[in-house]
């Protein structure tokens, strides 16, 4: 199978972003992330800062449709669609783009979007606990005492997003090629594994 693209999804805490924009540097191939968001930003004209709210909403908000997005993601008419199902559209979108030239994608469900692409990647990044709580507060500046609230928190925002913007589940093995542990791996060992599966083909 010869790759082109990269998709990684990631535990909040595990190092995903890091991994990404390293094993793209090693690559020599572009990796987007927070990007697409700008990119998305760019279709709908409006400024990023009003659509990162929108976004944060998708997985919270009872008023975004699963059903009324599947609909119009099959052909179906829903007018007007909601801010946050145009948002999921468009990043959707900018995704699919993007996956035409060779880059690195993390986060924003790009692994289930891209699961039929024959050309795309597609890795799991996660870690034990104890790693994580690590890194929020080493890395991200997390409060110890909170730190296990805000991982359960992300974890489950990034799982419902991931659900109601894909249809699919977070962590479902059959759309991934390979689940690492980084905080067995490490940071380096991870990117020489997807560096390895990328470039052997």
């Amino acid at each position: 199978m010869s790759y082109t693209v990269i998709a990684i999804e990631r535990e909040y805490a595990s190092g995903g972003l890091e991994i990404g924009e390293k094993l793209a540097g090693k690559l020599g191939i572009p990796c987007y992330g927070k990007e697409i968001l700008e990119k998305a930003a760019e279709k709908l004209n409006l400024s990023p800062e009003r659509l990162k709210n929108a976004e944060e909403n998708i997985a919270g908000s009872l008023l975004y449709s699963l059903a009324a997005f599947s609909s119009a993601a099959s052909g179906g008419t829903v007018d007007p669609l909601p801010l946050e199902q145009k948002l999921a559209f468009a990043e959707a979108e900018v995704i699919k783009s993007l996956a035409q030239s060779p880059c690195v994608i993390v986060g924003r469900g790009a692994t289930a979007l891209l699961r039929d692409n024959k050309n795309t990647l597609r890795a799991f990044i996660h870690s034990d606990n104890s790693a994580r709580k690590a890194r929020a507060v080493i890395e991200y500046g997390q409060y110890p005492d909170q730190v296990e609230s805000i991982l359960q928190r992300q974890d489950k925002r990034r799982a419902t997003y991931f659900k109601v913007t894909t249809t699919v589940e977070w962590k479902n093995a059959d759309i991934y090629h390979l689940f690492l542990n980084s905080g067995k791996l490490g940071i380096e060992q991870t990117i020489n594994i997807l560096y390895t599966a990328y470039s052997a083909n």
